[in-house]
């Protein structure tokens, strides 16, 4: 069929079309039911930020970035840094999003990514503190969606974890009776990483009875799946089961979850690769 015509089928019998697809185990864009997208990464190319990355799986587009800031730690946890992680979705990231407030998909996202992260320990927050009740670092880690075509958890914890390994903390003097605080911008110290937390989503469909699992879902394939996001997430920390979240779909059999989580731990291994393969690419340069 002429392209056009699919792009005209596609409006016209959008059920039709993505089921006509699955029905000979394919997909719309041409993968394979477990296949994953390609996934491009930049790395520090965003000069405004201390560190930056720009991430993109399949159509799925995100700029990420962190930025520092000092404060007091908290009374109760004087010894801890912290570590806030914000995700956008702007209206030009998909038509299917309207200006202002984030929406409750939108929320749910950012919580989900934060989670991710933070739940993973891959930065010790006691790192992050400078001088005990007095002085600690926020890390800001920002990312922003331009074209959100699916899977953005992943896209999102790719990018910002990025940002995390290639980010250095300007050195901290301190000076308990004036309480001065002098910063060194050019003698800098690496952040510490435990590991590299990797998100892979899924989409989960009945038909003709049999549970399909969807790798990466583009957000067709998540509208048609009948959702407004990924059925499930699931997160390895290298090998380290780290989370696996549910969100509506169909009923999870044990052997669609022994699937899920093979293919989530393989492409945790790649893109622990691609990353690592983009940071030592940039410091050849």
């Amino acid at each position: 069929m002429h392209d056009g015509m699919h792009g005209i089928y596609k409006v016209l019998h959008p059920d039709k079309y993505f089921n006509d697809y699955l029905t000979e185990d394919n997909r719309p864009d041409g993968r394979k039911f477990n296949d994953h997208r390609n996934v491009k990464l930049n790395v520090n190319c965003i000069g405004t930020s201390e560190t930056s990355a720009v991430v993109k799986c399949g159509n799925t587009t995100v700029i990420c970035g962190i930025q520092l800031e000092l404060v007091t730690p908290k009374p109760e946890e004087p010894d801890l840094g912290f570590m806030i992680v914000n995700v956008e979705m702007p209206s030009m990231s998909s038509n299917k999003i309207r200006p202002g407030p984030p929406s409750d998909h939108a929320q749910v996202i950012n919580n989900v990514v934060s989670d991710i992260i933070l739940n993973s320990k891959c930065v010790d927050l006691k790192d992050l503190c400078i001088v005990h009740d007095k002085l600690a670092w926020v890390l800001h880690c920002d990312a922003i969606c331009m074209d959100n075509d699916g899977s953005l958890v992943d896209a999102c914890v790719i990018g910002l974890m990025t940002c995390l390994k290639t980010l250095s903390l300007p050195t901290v003097k301190f000076d308990p009776e004036t309480e001065e605080i002098k910063v060194d911008e050019v003698e800098r110290i690496p952040l510490k990483i435990s590991g590299l937390p990797v998100a892979t989503s899924f989409c989960l469909l009945e038909q003709n009875k049999r549970i399909i699992t969807l790798t990466e879902p583009t957000s067709f394939e998540e509208e048609m799946c009948g959702g407004v996001g990924a059925h499930l997430i699931v997160s390895w920390n290298e090998s380290l089961l780290i989370g696996m979240q549910k969100f509506g779909g169909c009923n999870l059999t044990p052997e669609n979850q022994k699937e899920a989580m093979k293919i989530a731990k393989i492409r945790s291994k790649l893109i622990h690769d691609i990353i690592d393969t983009c940071i030592k690419n940039k410091s050849k340069k």
